[in-house]
């Protein structure tokens, strides 16, 4: 039912190819499954940056055998929290996304199928909230009360669900990740009923960059079945 709560925290923090002329950032990385850790998929990502800030990504998602499908679109000129975004499966055209009203009313959409209708919805944020790969800048955002261990509760919004949940984020250690110092955080959904099918997420970051280096946990990237991925993600260093 939860199938892409955790749509893109993981999405555009990972391997540098080494371009960054023309306002352009391109890297990659790399989706194993947690348990058996057999290659799933691959994102390539693109990101422009103009006056040094982010303003947009473009992520191609390959499989195995190298073949793109699926794309995501994602703009954070209106709000670098709740960016715009659009994700397209090719595989059985799942479609969702997120679109910024006024102040911080957002739509969200959906489509199971190709063959399904877009249902949507117009939910209001609120002040502490996140979409899409928004939870990346929340955790910039609020960097400093984090390392301090302070627990920030917030509300995630799941487009699959036209709907917003309460999660919180925290501190569970700082330490050394691959040689280099890191944050290590835990988000978990608030309900201690939804918290039986919405499993935590952990995270590592990179305390000098604020960047991702590993994620543990679902993915926003469906099977052949429709089934959230359960991953492991393993970024390099920019």
């Amino acid at each position: 039912m939860y199938n892409s709560i955790f749509v893109l925290i993981f999405l555009f923090l990972v391997f540098p190819l080494g371009s960054n002329d023309l306002g352009k950032i391109r890297f990659s990385g790399t989706a194993t499954d947690l348990e058996t850790g057999n290659l799933l998929y691959k994102d390539f990502h693109e990101e422009t940056w103009e006056n040094g800030k982010h303003v947009s990504s473009i992520i191609l998602y390959k499989d195995p055998e190298g073949k793109i499908f699926a794309k995501k679109k994602i703009n954070f000129l209106k709000n670098r929290t709740l960016p715009e975004f659009q994700l397209e499966d090719y595989r059985d055209g799942y479609l969702e996304g997120g679109v910024l009203q006024n102040g911080n009313s957002v739509k969200l959409f959906v489509r199971r199928k190709l063959e399904d209708i877009i249902q949507e919805k117009v939910i209001e944020a609120g002040n502490l909230s996140a979409l899409d790969g928004g939870f990346d800048y929340f955790v910039i955002d609020h960097w400093e009360e984090l390392k301090s261990g302070k627990k920030i509760n917030f509300h995630f919004l799941v487009p699959s669900e036209r709907d917003k949940f309460l999660f919180s984020v925290e501190k569970t250690k700082e330490g050394e990740y691959k040689g280099k110092p890191a944050m290590y955080l835990r988000l978990k959904i608030a309900s201690a009923i939804l918290s039986m099918f919405v499993k935590p997420i952990d995270l590592v970051y990179d305390i000098g960059s604020k960047r991702i280096m590993e994620y543990r946990g679902t993915s926003n990237i469906n099977d052949e079945n429709g089934k959230s991925y359960k991953v492991k993600i393993v970024y390099g260093f920019r």
